[in-house]
Order: structure tokens, then C-alpha cells, then sequence
């Protein structure tokens, strides 16, 4: 009896889980045009331009696609 209850358990977490989407932050024009500038002066094959922004935005593509956003 307790294998089932313990089971149900954790298969109900792990669906409610599997259904969340992660939502993306909006950024305001103003906010776009402020990084945009301080994006430019950061050498391209560093660490930010060259790593962490396009790993930044394969996430971003993936919360859409979740949420089955073009």
C-alpha cells in the first residue's frame, strides 16, 4: 500500500513539473537600446558576446517553443 501511495506521489509531481513553461522577461525599448550599447563595446569572442548571450538566447527560444510561440 505504500509502494502505490508513494508512487502516485511522485508521478503527480513530476507531471505538474513537465508542463511548466518558463516565461521570458520583456524589456522596454529604452532597456533594449541601453544594452545594446553596452553590448557593443564588449569584444565579440568574449565571454558575454561570444557564450553566455547566444546561450541566453537558445533559452529564450526554447520558453517560446514550449509555449508553442513562433
Amino acid at each position: 500500500m505504500a509502494l502505490v501511495l508513494l508512487t502516485t506521489s511522485t508521478a503527480g509531481c513530476a507531471t505538474a513539473v513537465s508542463n511548466a513553461c518558463p516565461r521570458e522577461v520583456e524589456y522596454s525599448i529604452e532597456q533594449q537600446r541601453r544594452a545594446a550599447d553596452e553590448l557593443s563595446t564588449l569584444p565579440r569572442d568574449g565571454m558575454v558576446r561570444g557564450v553566455m548571450m547566444p546561450d541566453y538566447g537558445r533559452l529564450r527560444d526554447q520558453a517560446r517553443a514550449c509555449r508553442g510561440v513562433p
